[in-house]
């Protein structure tokens, strides 16, 4: 079981740059699968306008913070893996990669690939920028995510028990660059598309002044609030991409893209699915959460009420829809009543329960649905307890609760990213779910050698054990919210990686389309 304990954390979430737990985000309504669109005015077809509501342009990869503000850097950097426009990693420094044991591996990088300055980038450029990372003194919040791979001696980096000259990265020659993992972890690939490991020029701090990129587009002017990007060859649709800060009383209506809008921009927005599920926890050590028919009439309630449709994608899953097919299950109907009167609940007993979540205002509009939904029956009495992050944090960790707000998030796209954390060994297992078949097949995923069809057969059975056994109370899949022209070409609304490229786009010859 040890084992597990330490091969559990490289699939632990890194919640999209720092945090597990979201706090979500308000939005509109959902709308069709096709944008608003309103007219734009003429614009230039090769250059493309980005808007970002931040406070600096940031240019350090592991000083970013939220996803939106590392486009510039996606366009300025590019590492061993990328995204595609459907939202798939896919290979890009990276020509080849092998591994025996899944614990040693050694990638072969793309002899062409060079820096704006002329010279070749090198896995020495890697080693130098990964060792960055993690040291101490970067104070990066994203050094987290190497230990979460479980790169050999990231963590006693970390605590300072080990030199960074001692992680498990090393350049064997200029285009052999060898990672050496604590334990076995088959989806280290799809991990290597992460922002924080974008490469720099020789590891160093990137400098503003005199950026060396390595990617599409290279820096050709930088100003306090706004940075011009310069295509490094012809064949680039976009040959410029001009990036600027606004704030919230600029208008919006001249730009191409502008990451998470206000709410009051309504025209051509788009809704992206995110790898996030947003669910309630039960306290399985509560005596009447831990009963199954109290559980089943909590979730046929608030699932038949569609609650999560105003903010996401209604979902049965703690899996995001696309990841698992076939993972929805049929409606069949279910007498609540019978149910609770099983469980001894009447309405001169009825069912009384604390509802927990924090004081952000979508999340505070959520938990008032689902009070309002369950409190149409008599035989529920529904308690609302909002408080802090910080304080919802702790009362979860403490198991001070009754029913939870809570969410899980992934960095890339792997189904199994979601179940882990319901192993009861799990250190993210804070509901006390315990169920051996579910153990079993987890320790499955994690230690054996499995076909992809084997990997996904299991992955289905586990969860179709966790929603028979009403392990959660799953509401919704999140979505990114981003303004986009309606002239652009080059976009898949079904990219969940919330990542999108300049170099992919193009304008549309006919603005109208």
């Amino acid at each position: 079981m040890l084992k597990y304990l330490q091969a559990v954390k490289f699939v632990k979430c890194f919640a999209k740059m720092t945090a597990c737990l979201l706090l979500i985000t308000a939005c509109d309504k959902l709308n069709s699968s096709k944008p608003i669109q309103v007219e734009q005015p003429q614009q230039d077809a090769t250059v493309l306008k980005r808007a970002v509501y931040s406070a600096v342009i940031q240019l350090d990869p592991h000083k970013v913070k939220v996803s939106a503000d590392a486009a510039p850097i996606r366009d300025l950097l590019v590492g061993l893996m990328a995204y595609n426009i459907k939202g798939e990693v896919v290979p890009a420094l990276a020509q080849s990669w092998f591994t025996e044991d899944q614990k040693e591996w050694l990638f072969i990088i793309d002899e062409n690939a060079k820096w704006s300055n002329g010279e070749a980038v090198t896995a020495q450029d890697f080693v130098a920028s990964w060792q960055r990372l993690i040291a101490p003194e970067n104070h990066s919040l994203l050094a987290k995510y190497l230990i979460y791979m479980g790169v050999e001696n990231a963590k006693a980096i970390q605590d300072k028990q080990k030199d960074v000259s001692e992680l498990g990265v090393v350049a064997l020659n200029d285009h052999s660059l060898q990672i050496r993992l604590q334990y076995p972890n088959s989806l280290l690939p799809k991990m290597l598309a992460h922002s924080a490991l974008l490469p720099t020029y020789q590891g160093t701090e990137p400098d503003p002044k005199n950026f060396i990129s390595n990617a599409t587009y290279k820096v050709e002017q930088l100003e306090p609030k706004k940075i011009t990007l310069k295509a490094r060859t012809e064949d680039t649709a976009f040959q410029k991409v001009e990036y600027e800060l606004i704030t919230t009383i600029q208008d919006y209506s001249s730009f191409d893209i502008v990451e998470n809008p206000l709410l009051t921009q309504k025209e051509n927005i788009v809704r992206f699915p995110r790898l996030c599920s947003y669910y309630y926890e039960f306290n399985f050590n509560d005596p009447l959460l831990s009963r199954k028919d109290i559980r089943e009439s909590l979730r046929v309630m608030v699932t038949s009420a569609n609650l999560g449709q105003a903010y996401g994608i209604p979902s049965q899953s703690v899996i995001p829809h696309h990841l698992v097919k076939d993972r929805e299950k049929q409606w069949q109907p279910i007498i609540v009543e019978q149910l609770l009167t099983k469980a001894g609940i009447s309405q001169h007993n009825p069912l009384k329960l604390t509802l927990s979540y924090d004081e952000n205002s979508a999340n505070i509009d959520i938990a008032n649905q689902i009070i309002r939904t369950l409190s149409q029956s008599e035989l529920f009495q529904i308690v609302p307890k909002a408080t802090d992050w910080i304080a919802l944090n702790k009362a979860r960790e403490q198991k001070n609760y009754q029913l939870i707000r809570s969410g899980w998030c992934a960095d890339y796209p792997d189904p199994a990213i979601f179940l882990f954390k319901f192993h009861s060994m799990s250190p993210d297992n804070h509901s006390g779910y315990k169920n051996e078949e579910v153990d079993q097949k987890l320790d499955r995923l994690q230690s054996e050698n499995l076909s992809p069809e084997d990997r996904l057969q299991i992955i289905k059975e586990v969860n179709d054990l966790l929603y028979d056994d009403v392990a959660v109370l799953p509401l919704f899949q999140y979505q990114h919210r981003v303004g986009i022209a309606s002239s652009l070409l080059g976009i898949d609304l079904n990219n969940d990686s919330e990542v999108i490229y300049s170099k992919d786009l193009q304008r549309s010859l006919n603005q109208k389309d």
